[in-house]
């Protein structure tokens, strides 16, 4: 799941720590890949701030691991990575199975972007409201270094409010490229490339709402 979809599925009201938390773990891989804590499933810490975010954390590992063996998640990305194949985007060195997995996961948050604006809004209150003592004392208590650069990263992602670009096609195939590049797969460059990814997207999301919508119910969300 995206950063949105964690957000819509397990957010607390008025806890706004926890919330950032469970963005954290997207926010931390894409500013340095294959991030981990050094610590597996709980430690100790004094801090109620601290133990707040950990908890968002943990419960973000615990939601990715139900989506992906998850009918929508297993179904969908096989075939998004064959429509990706039929439509001329299997470019040398894109892993389609990559692409086809970043592309279902953005559609979804595409999807709450495109229906649930307000929660796109507290998506972004919440992060706004934590500090960076607050960040350092989480990295410095779960034992790990924090990225080089998250900080500025972090800055960039919430005063950016990039998510909602995601309602663009444009916004859709650039947040795609800079996801394989930083991969370390080649980006689609082509007008060719272009076209043909806002198509199937247009394609897709039509095919995937009812889907979708079915999930968040399923997931005991209200619109």
């Amino acid at each position: 799941m995206n950063y949105l979809t964690h957000y819509l599925v397990d957010h607390k009201k008025d806890k706004p720590l926890y919330n950032f938390g469970l963005a954290l773990p997207d926010l931390v891989n894409v500013s340095q890949r294959g991030w981990k804590t050094s610590k597996e499933n709980t430690f100790y810490t004094s801090s109620n701030h601290v133990k707040e975010i950990w908890e968002g954390y943990q419960q973000h590992l615990i939601a990715d691991a139900a989506f992906h063996n998850i009918p929508l998640f297993t179904t969908h990305s096989k075939r998004i990575r064959m429509e990706l194949e039929k439509a001329g985007l299997s470019a040398p060195g894109v892993r389609l199975f990559f692409a086809a997995h970043v592309l279902l996961e953005m559609l979804i948050d595409r999807h709450i972007v495109k229906t649930r604006k307000p929660m796109v809004d507290e998506f972004y209150n919440d992060i706004n409201f934590v500090n960076e003592p607050v960040i350092n004392s989480f990295f410095v208590e779960s034992g790990t270094q924090m990225p080089p650069n998250f900080l500025e990263f972090f800055n960039r992602f919430r005063e950016s409010k990039y998510l909602f670009e995601y309602e663009k096609d444009s916004g859709l195939f650039y947040s795609l490229n800079r996801l394989l590049g930083r991969a370390k797969q080649p980006a689609y460059t082509t007008e060719e490339q272009r076209e043909a990814f806002y198509n199937l997207v247009h394609k897709e999301e039509a095919f995937l709402e009812g889907e979708i919508e079915e999930f968040f119910t399923e997931m005991g969300v209200n619109n």
